[in-house]
């Protein structure tokens, strides 16, 4: 089996999706025994009617009593079940009608919202097929490393779109937590340092490229975080064009997170919060360098001088890597 029957493979049967549900989950509840809550998500999973009856919040809400499935006998097809298009493999919507759009966001204590349909995004569409892929860049690094300072620097330099991820999802937490429980949920899990769901920031990701397709390029701040979110992205949406990883000791970011959090007051700032995500971002860094390092995508900076100067050795990896031609005319006329 190849990794695109694989792929094909865990698709077709929601698995991807069954196991966001259940760090989603685990995230909210932190139980003293996971095995033991995996299972009870694994079992609910199966009174349910399968992975693809699982919603985002199955796993948080201990009151939901499991429906039986529908069963063809019944002279109806099952509600939960997605729709496959002509051939084979599921319909264009079998990753995105998990999640409300974000444009017209459905109540989870009422269907009446339900009439609302618009804002699904097939995973085909992000990007006009008939031109050129605006190129992609992601700087990464750990809390206070300072990427949201060099991307907007270089998304400014190169008249690229600077996007944030911590930014956008702080945003619609204003926006949606005190009213929405899906973000009231997610603002929870950020507080305790947590990563946000997968899904939900992939979506994101994908409404801002959309909202600009005109763009000559994109440089994602703070993406991707696990290296899950790195295959979901190569999957739904390419692979970038270069990942830069600034490198910065334990001691500055430490540093430079207690300073913001004095200056700026975000909820994920807090001392618990700060030691938390630096333990994931530790945990996660090394699969995610690996893996764009097999490809040839990343480069390291070191972090830990002005800003300035790490700025320009940016500029001189974004100009030889996505400008060599530019590269190669300046040291012909040099000659």
């Amino acid at each position: 089996m190849n990794t695109n029957d694989a792929k094909d493979y865990l698709s077709k049967r929601q698995i991807p999706h069954l196991f966001e549900s259940m760090l989603t989950g685990l995230m909210y509840h932190r139980p003293e025994d996971p095995l033991a809550f995996l299972e009870s998500c694994l079992q609910k999973t199966r009174d349910l009617g399968g992975p693809e009856c699982v919603a985002w919040d199955t796993f948080i809400t201990s009151d939901r009593k499991p429906l039986p499935p529908i069963t063809p006998a019944q002279g109806k097809k099952a509600p939960c079940k997605l729709d496959s298009g002509p051939g084979p493999g599921p319909g264009p919507y079998r990753r995105y009608d998990r999640l409300p759009p974000i444009q017209a966001q459905f109540s989870i204590e009422s269907d009446s919202d339900m009439t609302e349909s618009s804002g699904l995004i097939q995973e085909y569409d992000v990007f006009d097929p008939s031109k050129p892929r605006p190129h992609i860049i992601f700087i990464i690094g750990g809390p206070g490393s300072g990427k949201g300072t060099q991307t907007a620097k270089l998304a400014h330099h190169y008249d690229y779109e600077h996007v944030s991820v911590g930014e956008i999802l702080r945003n619609q937490l204003l926006h949606h937590a005190p009213s929405d429980r899906k973000w009231e949920l997610i603002a929870q899990i950020i507080a305790n340092g947590e990563l946000a769901p997968q899904e939900t920031t992939i979506e994101e990701l994908k409404h801002q490229f959309i909202k600009k397709q005109d763009a000559k390029g994109f440089i994602v701040d703070g993406f991707p975080r696990e290296i899950s979110q790195a295959f979901t992205f190569e999957e739904q949406i390419g692979s970038p064009d270069l990942v830069i990883l600034l490198a910065c000791s334990n001691q500055q970011l430490r540093q430079r997170l207690e300073k913001r959090a004095s200056q700026q007051g975000r909820p994920d700032d807090n001392t618990h919060a700060i030691e938390k995500r630096l333990d994931t971002f530790k945990h996660n860094i090394t699969l995610i360098a690996k893996y764009y390092q097999e490809r040839g995508l990343i480069l390291r900076v070191d972090a830990d001088r002005e800003e300035d100067d790490i700025f320009t050795d940016i500029c001189t990896i974004v100009k030889e890597r996505l400008f060599p031609s530019d590269t190669n005319a300046s040291s012909t006329e040099d000659l």
